[in-house]
């Protein structure tokens, strides 16, 4: 199945509300709910996964016409750890993250201390056995509250790009303030980079469009709003 244009732009604005509302369930699980708090972690990662489907119709949208094979694409789509993973490529958009201090769990010294986000998911949700050690897996006596609170948090700094894109995408800006945000974000997704490279992926994607121009210099006040403005 091959899509337009215009339905990534609505699946994107689909999946961005969904993963609000699994963040917003999660978070009233985790901070207001008075039993215990594993299923909150679960849902957290339902969240982070539709997070990282939004970000994968991002980096999709500005050439949306030029794909002729949506295969990979759609295998994508399908991986639950890899969608989940790709949500944390937000933070090339903004680095704010929110940290809970004095929490006590070993569990929390690792973004993903079980090996994988699917795994983390499923023990949060179900009983289950290991077959070679025989231990018994209870959500509710092996995931404690701080993890799964930690969890809940961590959302946080993700989300808040993920909106304002929403908005940008949504706007009255040109086209071309519009793709160079999925440009970027492309960018981001194919190439070997890290947060200290954006600067120079920023220029390099600069043209000759004032509107495009003017999107990579809000990707930068978003990313680094300590230095606003840039030299392009």
């Amino acid at each position: 199945m091959n899509l337009e244009k215009r339905e990534v732009l609505a699946l994107y604005n689909a999946t961005i509300d969904n993963c609000f509302e699994l963040f917003k369930a999660s978070m009233h699980m985790a901070t207001s709910y008075e039993g215990k708090k594993y299923v909150s972690l679960g849902i957290a990662e339902l969240a982070l996964e539709e997070l990282g489907k939004s970000y994968s119709l991002l980096a999709a949208y500005s050439i949306a016409h030029k794909i002729s094979n949506w295969k990979l694409f759609w295998k994508e789509w399908r991986s639950h750890d890899l969608k989940a993973s790709r949500g944390f490529l937000y933070e090339f958009f903004c680095t704010i993250r929110i940290e809970l201090n004095n929490l006590t769990d070993p569990l929390l010294t690792e973004i993903i201390p079980r090996g994988k986000f699917s795994v983390e998911k499923e023990l949060a949700f179900y009983v289950d056995i290991d077959k070679s050690s025989r231990k018994i897996h209870i959500p509710g006596e092996h995931i404690s509250d701080e993890e799964a609170i930690s969890r809940v948090f961590s959302l946080f700094g993700l989300i808040n790009p993920a909106l304002k894109i929403k908005d940008w995408l949504n706007s009255e800006e040109p086209d071309q303030f519009k793709n160079a945000i999925s440009d970027y974000a492309y960018t981001v997704l194919v190439e070997n980079v890290y947060q200290q490279d954006v600067p120079e992926i920023l220029d390099k994607l600069k043209n000759l469009d004032n509107d495009y121009n003017h999107a990579l210099e809000e990707i930068w006040n978003l990313f680094n709003p300590s230095e606003p403005n840039m030299e392009l």
